[in-house]
């Protein structure tokens, strides 16, 4: 495991101090941790999950998606709803 030595503002230390105590873990480290790995998900390409795959692809087979032309055709589309 990699140790790092982080600097932190009284704010950023209060906030991982608030996500310790909210989650009940027992070091700041953890904390760190956690936010470390629910930030990750956000930025990390995730994999699609197969339910969701076959939810897009079965509405692309009936014929639930629309085709326009140009953004102006779906601009006016969604001004006239």
């Amino acid at each position: 495991m990699t140790q790092v030595t982080v600097n932190l503002t009284k704010e950023q230390d209060r906030v991982v101090g608030i996500i310790k105590s909210a989650y009940g873990l027992s070091s700041k480290n953890k904390a760190i941790q956690l936010i470390i790995g629910e930030a990750a998900e956000g930025v990390l390409e995730r994999e699609l999950r197969p339910e969701f795959v076959e939810h897009v692809l079965n509405l692309e087979k009936h014929g639930k998606f629309k085709k326009y032309s140009s953004f102006d055709r779906f601009w006016e589309e969604v001004e006239r709803a």
